[in-house]
């Protein structure tokens, strides 16, 4: 865990937090790195890391790929469409994930 308290210190010139530590710890080194790697080349500086970090693990971005900006209010509402249709807060995020990834 020191390295990865480490990398994340030289990629937000920052200290780690016990959410980011939770949230790195479970994944391998390679993965925690790569995510790092993200958090650093992000276009915009990262208001919120953890959050960030979060939504690339659960998203599964890859490093060829760079943080599109999205609507929060639209995915929200879509999110909230799904539930009402009998899906679980769960099931209803990963389809407005999906959905947004089809362009929809």
């Amino acid at each position: 865990m020191d390295a990865i308290d480490q990398a994340y210190r030289i990629a937000t010139l920052t200290d780690p937090t016990e959410e980011i530590r939770q949230l790195l710890g479970g994944l391998s080194f390679e993965r925690a790195l790569e995510l790092l790697l993200m958090l650093r080349q992000s276009p915009k500086k990262v208001q919120n890391p953890a959050g960030f970090l979060r939504r690339a693990i659960q998203e599964g971005w890859q490093p060829s790929q760079l943080p599109e900006k999205i609507d929060r209010r639209l995915e929200n509402a879509t999110q909230r469409i799904y539930e009402r249709q009998g899906l679980t807060p769960e099931q209803a995020r990963q389809a407005t994930i999906e959905s947004r990834q089809r362009g929809f």
